[in-house]
């Protein structure tokens, strides 16, 4: 009697915590609804056609990254070398797309060195069992010195135009766009719609039990850190056919924290077993309107930084109520 009364409890907690993360769901789309309304009240220009399509092109890169982090966050890990990793694999795909014109193969060195990336990742948290954070952090390190050193600092330029139709418009809209959009749409597939997805988030919620259950666990953990450096070497490729250039100051100083808090706006968790694509793409696109709303109003670079320091402290508190602590 006394362990079915344990058990009943037991059903009781989870549910209360199950419906508090909903509520902090719901609060949190509220908020971002919310500050979205005040913009288009704040900010003339925020409607307009042209800043629309700019947010979404933008969308591109952060959101390609969020989509790679999401899977990480799922399996109960975290990456914090992607934004380098975009890096340290776009810039030599395209010196040697810039001196010999051959497209095919600069994607094919970007994707390659890419998976050299990942596979340390993985290796070293799926196999050695090491804490991701340090991993990931060491890897973000060898990556951005690998890309100043690679391009002695500089950019590159000239990129083919066989590459730069990735970065080209269709009417008004970038062709990046809908690339991204699709590979969403794939994702998304892949998460909730196979049995790989659904042992991604058994990894998540319990390693142990999913590991005592037959699954292989460090392959599961493994490639997760394969697809984060794959979807990294995505962003890179349409970053760079947008901008035509590659270079060691690609993407930003707050990249990293941007995909980060994107996937935990998004439903993500910090401590692994939840996470859903769309979430995490309406999570990049409520940062990347945060970013464009501190263009719009004209703040200096340090006031940004501050913005998104709050926020990301916000993202943590967040994080922890939704986890019951």
């Amino acid at each position: 009697m006394s362990n079915q009364t344990t058990v009943t409890n037991h059903n009781k907690i989870q549910t209360i915590l199950s419906d508090r993360k909903k509520a902090l769901d719901l609060a949190t789309a509220a908020v971002a609804v919310f500050f979205v309304i005040i913009l288009c009240v704040a900010v003339p220009n925020f409607l307009s056609l042209n800043n629309i399509l700019n947010l979404l092109e933008l969308l591109t890169t952060v959101g390609m990254l969020c989509l790679g982090m999401t899977f990480i966050l799922i399996v109960g890990g975290i990456d914090l070398s992607m934004p380098a990793v975009l890096m340290a694999t776009t810039i030599p795909g395209a010196l040697f797309m810039s001196k010999t014109g051959n497209v095919l193969i600069g994607i094919l060195i970007i994707f390659a060195i890419g998976a050299i990336f990942g596979m340390i990742n993985g290796v070293a948290v799926a196999k050695a069992k090491m804490i991701p954070f340090i991993v990931t952090l060491s890897t973000q390190i060898i990556a951005n010195g690998f890309a100043v050193m690679v391009t002695n600092s500089k950019s590159v330029f000239g990129l083919p135009d066989a590459f730069l139709f990735l970065g080209i418009k269709i009417g008004v809209v970038p062709i990046s766009i809908p690339i991204f959009f699709i590979v969403a749409v794939i994702s998304h597939i892949i998460l909730k719609k196979t049995k790989y997805g659904r042992i991604f988030y058994m990894i998540g919620q319990n390693e142990e039990t999913a590991r005592v259950s037959g699954i292989r666990t460090d392959l599961y953990i493994f490639a997760a850190y394969i697809m984060a450096s794959v979807y990294a070497c995505m962003a890179g490729i349409l970053l760079a056919a947008r901008t035509n250039m590659a270079g060691a100051t690609m993407v930003g100083n707050t990249m990293l924290t941007d995909t980060i808090s994107a996937a935990v706006i998004g439903g993500a968790s910090l401590s692994g077993g939840r996470g859903n694509i769309w979430g995490s793409v309406l999570g990049a696109l409520f940062i990347t309107v945060i970013s464009n709303f501190i263009n719009l109003m004209g703040y200096t670079y340090y006031v940004g930084l501050i913005i998104k320091g709050v926020l990301i402290v916000m993202i943590i508190v967040l994080d922890r109520l939704r986890n019951g602590d």
